[in-house]
């Protein structure tokens, strides 16, 4: 289904627009990627636990790095795949026009492909960050022996948007009273609070977010939602959430939801 805002195109060129997507590597490629450019001491769980803000911020931003440049490869393989795909109109075009003429005929032919690629990339950018931030929480509380679970399809449709349950959704479901739910926003965006979970009476819901900012008027949002948010550590330490109980240092997520 065509999205809003996408430029139309043949058949032909949107195949080639697909394929450098598709070359893009998976959220779990890019995140052991990342990974393996940490430094090994900072991956012990003894040091995850210590510093787990710390470890957070550094493995979003490593797999948000390596994202990037995956993504910049695309458009020059998009280009290679279309000049292939057309080396007969090219050739045409070059003997009929002046070197001029002839590049801007090829900008106007590429340029529909280009403007897809950047709408595309752009959804995907938004939709990985997300994604990938849960993954890495969801690596690094298993590194320190803390059990968590991304719910299933079926667990889905109860839990909705929690998108980590600690220690297991199989004890989220049948005993939410012994389970953490988490639900994980790398940023806090104009509607954030639509993407917020409803808060059923037995719930500890946890919002965890690396956003750089958490203007006084929505940390107190989140006090009225009932729910406890995790900021990263030199956040927390801003004098206008000092006081405020509910907004606490990603550093404590793991001593928090230790299941006794």
């Amino acid at each position: 289904m065509k999205m809003r805002g996408e430029p139309d195109l043949s058949p032909e060129d949107e195949k080639i627009v697909n394929a450098a997507i598709a070359g893009i590597p998976s959220i779990e490629q890019i995140l052991s990627e990342a990974i393996r450019v940490i430094p090994r001491e900072r991956l012990y769980s003894k040091y995850i636990k210590e510093n787990f803000s710390r470890c957070v911020v550094e493995l979003e931003r490593s797999a948000y790095s390596i994202y990037l440049e995956h993504e910049k490869r695309a458009f020059p393989s998009m280009i290679e795949l279309w000049v292939n795909q057309n080396k007969e109109i090219i050739d045409s075009l070059k003997h009929k026009l002046t070197d001029l003429d002839f590049v801007k005929e090829i900008c106007k032919l590429f340029y529909p492909l280009a403007r897809m690629l950047e709408f595309r990339a752009g959804q995907m950018r938004k939709t990985r960050g997300g994604r990938t931030f849960e993954r890495i929480l969801e690596t690094l509380l298993k590194r320190i022996g803390c059990e968590c679970e991304r719910p299933s399809k079926d667990a889905r449709r109860i839990l909705k948007r929690i998108d980590l349950v600690i220690p297991n959704q199989h004890v989220a479901l049948t005993r939410p009273d012994q389970a953490f739910f988490l639900s994980c926003k790398r940023t806090l965006r104009e509607r954030w609070k639509q993407t917020i979970p409803e808060r059923k009476p037995a719930w500890r819901v946890f919002m965890v977010t690396v956003d750089d900012a958490l203007p006084e008027d929505k940390a107190k949002e989140i006090d009225q939602l009932g729910i406890i948010a995790y900021v990263k550590d030199e956040l927390k330490l801003q004098p206008h959430l000092r006081a405020m109980d509910w907004i606490r240092k990603l550093s404590d997520l793991p001593v928090d939801v230790e299941i006794r």
